[in-house]
């Protein structure tokens, strides 16, 4: 069997790159990076690839070369490239086996205010929220949403572009000055939604034509940013209403592949509130493996055409990424009130944590050095890229890796494929703008 993972230089794959390699699954790791933590896994084909968010159709093209080149049975997107394969997933599937929704599907839920439609529509809660709106009667549209609320971006992730605002002054303040920035950048304009105050809960799930395969429910107990973001410490948990209302949505859009789905509980009354989407896999591979859950097992089966036993992670299992532990001590070192007392507890608390962990790394097996020495080195880059830019270290690690499709003049390159790899009609992008939105 052969497999060709895309997205392998984010800090996750390379579990699931062992997983296959543990079954002799011959393994093609493909990112734009010369050398990524995924291409560390021994054993591993490399592929380079054009950078993802800047030349989506090169991504695609070479994509496609390499699946006409060889034989593959199975080809596994692990980030926001799943995005643009589903948009173009009639050529891929004539050549392998593709384990995602329609494309539509799949931006229904990573559009965060046509998040909230769906929430409505299935009786899923999710926290009030007012959505394309129009800055010249700002006031009057969010008039009847509590404060505080959050500001947010419609496809953005790892909380980049989120604000929080205490006051209408505030807000107003704020919406003006990002919708600016967006509206220059032929990007959507924010939305508001109401600020939900309780504890963060996060998903990662499998599923096969709408049938959840595999979940790993789990509480973040430290994130980057520190104010809510990534998980870079993680402990596993059983909360029996999320895990029903992950299966509802899982079974309502007919899902295939990794789903996260983002929960706030609730204080005041434990109501589990959806708050985000990413439709594809993220930090908690490893957790779910730990925890029980054989990620790479059930992929390997529903290629064969069988139908796993579903596998839920057991409770009460942590592990950590040591990325986002050392993005988050440097995120200690930003100016601010109390700024030596506050960097001297975020460097013990990196070095003895205030819990016990059963793995303090994402990924297992022999060289593991390797793995370090590249993520190291994606990190030291994302660093000195952030030095140069003036944009947030998490932003400029995953720079070539996301994809915004309502970015017009990306949209236009994945639909323009270069050197006729591909042959498929132009669409509109008017219209697929408004069926996004």
């Amino acid at each position: 069997m052969r497999v060709l993972v895309t997205g392998t230089s984010t800090f996750f794959t390379p579990r699931l790159i062992q997983g296959f390699a543990t079954r002799g699954v011959s393994v093609t790791a493909a990112d734009d990076h010369l050398w990524s933590i995924g291409k560390a896994i021994p054993q591993t084909r490399w592929l380079r690839t054009p950078s993802l968010s800047r030349n989506p159709a090169g991504y695609l093209a070479t994509l496609i070369r390499e699946l006409k080149s060889r034989p593959y049975d199975l080809l596994l997107p692990t980030f926001e490239e799943s995005l643009l394969l589903a948009e173009f997933r009639e050529e891929i599937e004539s050549l392998t086996c593709l384990l995602l929704p329609p494309f539509e599907t799949m931006w229904q839920l990573h559009h965060k205010p046509s998040l909230y439609d769906l929430c409505c529509e299935l009786d899923i809660p999710a926290p009030p929220s007012v959505t394309r709106l129009n800055p010249s009667n700002l006031n009057e549209q969010v008039s009847g949403l509590p404060f505080p609320v959050v500001l947010k971006l419609p496809a953005s992730n790892n909380s980049v572009g989120r604000e929080y605002c205490e006051t209408m002054a505030e807000l107003v303040e704020r919406f003006h000055a990002v919708y600016a920035r967006e509206t220059q950048h032929q990007a959507e304009a924010p939305f508001v939604q109401q600020k939900i105050d309780g504890e963060a809960i996060y998903t990662l799930m499998l599923c096969h034509e709408g049938r959840k395969l595999g979940e790993v429910l789990y509480r973040p107990l430290r994130t980057f940013p520190e104010n809510g973001g990534t998980s870079s410490h993680r402990e596993s948990i059983q909360h029996p209403q999320i895990a029903e209302l992950t299966a509802r949505l899982a079974a309502a859009t007919n899902w295939s592949g990794f789903l996260g789905l983002d929960f706030i509980v609730d204080r005041a009354d434990g109501t589990p509130y959806l708050i985000d989407a990413n439709p594809r896999a993220n930090p908690a591979v490893h957790l779910g493996y730990l925890g029980g859950v054989d990620w790479t097992g059930l992929l390997i089966d529903v290629q064969r055409g069988h139908h796993p036993t579903p596998m839920m992670a057991r409770p009460g299992v942590r592990n950590s990424t040591p990325l986002l532990d050392a993005l988050w001590l440097m995120e200690g070192l930003l100016p601010r009130k109390n700024w030596g007392p506050n960097l001297y507890q975020r460097l013990k608390k990196v070095f003895k944590p205030d819990w016990k962990l059963d793995s303090g790394h994402d990924f297992m097996g022999k060289n593991e050095w390797l793995c370090h020495i590249a993520i190291g080195w994606q990190g030291f880059s994302a660093i000195g890229k952030s030095f140069l830019n003036g944009e947030p270290i998490a932003k400029c690690f995953l720079s070539g890796a996301n994809y915004d499709p309502l970015t017009v003049q990306e949209l236009r390159q994945s639909i323009e494929v270069s050197n006729n790899v591909l042959a498929m009609p132009t669409r509109s992008v008017q219209n697929e703008v408004a069926a996004a939105g």
